[in-house]
């Protein structure tokens, strides 16, 4: 199992910056980061410029000019939902994180069109089915707080048709305590004890398909856009409340 190297994109998909957008700085090159997650009502992504344009993504980035941005959503019957400017609150601020009003479908193919800065984008994507967390079965999972020292094992099994890897976050109080992922269905997961005694915190996971899995989880990632570098890619999650007593 690896570490997670951006949780932060599968929970809000956007990271803290700045809310001044640019036109387009020099030696600068627009990146596209939007996964679909099954069963939420509202799909997120953000556009920024990643400069200089051979950085690592989300090394340093500013958002681009929302003018420059068209991206519809193509939903599976032939109809579009657009990608529009979403305001930060409070303030209003734009860091550069767009948002369409669909809920996404276990199973169904979704594609993005449109342009940014200039360039036509294309790219196609498939959700995963429903992730079954078979283990553990119930949905509050209690840990002895003194069975373990930072790291308490915990056995998993859980499964989506149509997931290439899983990725798991614990997430307390808008905060990442830990992460990981595996390509594993069945194993134990090494989870982090935040601090001695009792704690509460959910276990978030995520079911990737290969395009998200492909970019989200390697050191360098590989995009899945025609027109410019990033991912559209799909998810499905379920989640455990995680109790150290």
């Amino acid at each position: 199992m690896s570490l997670a190297r951006f949780p932060a994109l599968l929970v809000a998909l956007a990271l803290a910056g700045c809310d001044a957008a640019l036109g387009g700085p020099s030696s600068a090159a627009p990146v596209i980061q939007i996964l679909l997650v099954a069963g939420d009502s509202v799909q997120t992504g953000k556009v920024e410029w990643r400069f200089p344009a051979d950085s690592p993504v989300n090394f340093t980035s500013r958002p681009v000019d929302s003018t420059l941005v068209q991206l519809l959503l193509v939903l599976p019957g032939g109809s579009t939902v657009p990608f529009t400017p979403r305001r930060e609150q409070p303030g209003g601020g734009f860091i550069g994180r767009y948002a369409a009003s669909v809920v996404a479908t276990y199973g169904a193919t979704y594609q993005l069109q449109g342009s940014v800065a200039g360039r036509v984008v294309a790219a196609t994507t498939t959700v995963p089915d429903s992730l079954r967390i078979l283990e553990p079965a119930q949905d509050t999972v209690t840990i002895s707080a003194t069975s373990c020292s930072f790291y308490c094992s915990v056995p998993f099994h859980w499964v989506a048709a149509g997931a290439d890897q899983y990725q798991y976050l614990q997430v307390k109080s808008g905060g990442f305590v830990g992460a990981g992922s595996t390509a594993d269905t069945a194993g134990v997961l090494n989870l982090f004890q935040a601090r001695p005694g009792a704690d509460t915190m959910a276990l978030v996971v995520y079911a990737l398909e290969p395009q998200a899995a492909a970019f989200l989880l390697p050191e360098t990632p590989k995009g899945s856009i025609t027109g410019l570098f990033g991912l559209f890619g799909a998810a499905s999650r379920a989640q455990r409340v995680l109790v150290w007593q």
